[in-house]
């Protein structure tokens, strides 16, 4: 019974499941360490396991180990199609005095914000392991890549203005907003200018 209940969280979490999720189901903790030491899950992170035979997903475990953490910039970029280059180091974006533990384990470039702008435009997306993760609208991503202070490069910033051009469901009002509050605004019309 409880077998088919984690082989079910399995199926609806593309061969994904966290601990929390088989405390939630009311299902043994125990049998994790027994699937574990059978081969059957691989444990991949603290309270993540994948089934073995799928491919894991890095983001999604990343953003379970580290749940204040908002994908950010290109790697942001990366999780709405609008650059070709997947990240090596993955960009995350954290409330102003929260500094995650252990976090210099993994291959994330750590950033800060104050609170007043750290959740601006956070939404929920897919990863490319089919699982929901974190990370800024594509508005607010255009304006944080032409911030001065560790700015984008200008390649990757070409590509990410061309990809929003071509967008169907482009906000420019939103755009408009977010160039405001991040001081970006001439930037911005510099580069819609030409592209729409």
């Amino acid at each position: 019974m409880q077998l088919d209940a984690i082989s079910e969280l399995l199926h609806a979490n593309n061969g994904q499941v966290t601990r929390r999720q088989i405390d939630q189901a009311g299902i043994d903790p125990h049998i994790l360490g027994e699937l574990t030491r059978a081969g059957k899950l691989e444990r991949v992170d603290r309270g993540v396991y994948i089934d073995p035979a799928i491919f894991e997903d890095d983001m999604y475990i990343l953003q379970y180990r580290f749940r204040k953490g908002i994908y950010f910039k290109d790697t942001a970029l990366f999780l709405h199609d609008m650059t070709d280059r997947a990240p090596g180091t993955y960009e995350m974006n954290f409330p102003q005095n929260y500094h995650p533990t252990k976090i210099n384990q993994y291959p994330v470039k750590v950033y800060r914000q104050n609170l007043a702008w750290y959740e601006l435009g956070a939404e929920l997306v897919k990863s490319p392991g089919q699982h929901l993760v974190r990370t800024y609208n594509v508005e607010r991503t255009l304006c944080d890549i032409l911030r001065t202070r560790d700015r984008s490069d200008a390649e990757t910033i070409q590509q990410a203005m061309v990809s929003f051009s071509r967008m169907k469901n482009k906000n420019l009002h939103r755009l408009s907003e977010y160039a405001d509050i991040f001081n970006v605004k001439d930037q911005i019309r510099t580069y819609m200018e030409v592209l729409l």
